[in-house]
């Protein structure tokens, strides 16, 4: 059984990801394949175990999955590494920020400990979103340091490990087992063909004893149940019939019904609330564009059309993002950068 994590992320992407990875044998999986070698190298992966980050403020794990864990070295001291794995299911500007509060309160936590050493805390981001990475991978890049290369050596600067399973090949993940299941849920989740993904995910389960093969399936389609948007009940009644056996079947579906039932409810349930506020909503998405488009005017005068299509199909939230980043531009080109990739990067 996998050990009781601290908290539960309310995101569904989140959720699976510490459920699945919450156990240290599925993470030990994880890191031994898509880790550094150079790390995997130094490890002891059989001293592997959860770190208990109760300590850490409930602002930061209410805000994003985190999962760490501690291992020994194979030089046999007795000196930690920390590995943080954190998932992402979109582009996040902020993500050093928050893995940089992380190490600091990891670190504070083992130094009223008594610690001698701090241990070396190595983050690493899981990614599965439908856009492009384009997130600076150093803490320099949230910095403007023009101009300041002569004291850039004062700025604190660290690196995260960044393992995308949207550039992940799909033949390294044929071995059977609920991480590979998961990892080729987690890449595929967004896609429009789904259903054809799904038999794939289902047969890396079947290698698994009766006993585990049943609660994976069933931690394996909750997920895809309640993420994939594009897979209809039809196609995935078809997937089961054709792909898990007589015997398993009957528990799946029921699990299906009662996931089908309570989206009923929940759509009851959030259906009048909807209506209500969808027209508060879509006034302040009209007052948001407008004042972004007049700015844009101000700043850069006349504005392509594209610029201005793509401005109408971003929402009230997307727009507040715009809003602030419009500071930073000083070019169109800017401008079409963030609107294609989600943020703009200035070059180091």
């Amino acid at each position: 059984m996998p050990p009781k994590v601290t908290s539960v992320p309310h995101h569904p992407h989140d959720a699976f990801f510490k459920e699945v990875f919450a156990d240290p044998v599925n993470a030990r999986q994880l890191i031994q394949h898509h880790a550094p070698p150079e790390l995997v190298a130094l490890l002891d992966l059989d001293t592997l175990e959860l770190f208990d980050t109760g300590f850490i403020d409930e602002d930061l794990r209410q805000h994003f999955a985190d999962l760490s864990f501690r291992v020994k070295l194979k030089q046999g001291n007795e000196a930690y590494i920390c590995l943080l794995l954190e998932h992402k299911s979109y582009p996040d500007k902020w993500v050093l920020l928050q893995l940089l509060r992380y190490e600091l309160q990891i670190w504070d936590n083992i130094r009223q400990q008594g610690a001698k050493y701090l241990p070396v805390v190595f983050p690493m981001v899981v990614y599965h979103g439908r856009r492009k990475w384009r997130i600076a991978k150093q803490l320099h890049g949230l910095f403007d340091l023009t101009g300041l290369q002569s004291i850039r050596r004062y700025v604190p600067n660290f690196k995260y490990h960044l393992f995308d399973l949207t550039a992940l090949d799909d033949n390294t993940l044929s071995e059977s087992g609920l991480v590979n299941a998961a990892l080729g849920a987690m890449k595929h989740i967004f896609d429009d063909e789904i259903q054809v993904q799904l038999g794939q995910i289902l047969r890396r389960l079947r290698g698994l004893p009766r006993d585990q093969m049943q609660r994976a399936i069933q931690i394996v389609l909750r997920y895809i149940m309640t993420s994939a948007t594009h897979l209809t009940r039809a196609q995935f009644e078809q997937v089961v019939h054709t792909e898990i056996d007589e015997q398993l079947q009957e528990g799946t579906m029921t699990l299906a019904q009662q996931l089908i039932l309570e989206g009923e409810v929940r759509g009851k349930q959030v259906g009048l609330l909807e209506g209500e506020i969808r027209g508060k909503q879509v006034g302040i998405q009209i007052g948001l564009l407008d004042m972004t488009q007049r700015q844009l005017r101000r700043r850069f005068g006349l504005i392509p059309s594209p610029i201005t299509q793509k401005l109408e199909h971003l929402s009230a939230a997307q727009l507040t993002d715009f809003g602030e980043a419009l500071l930073d531009f000083t070019t169109l080109t800017q401008v079409q950068a963030w609107l294609e990739n989600g943020i703009f990067e200035r070059t180091l």
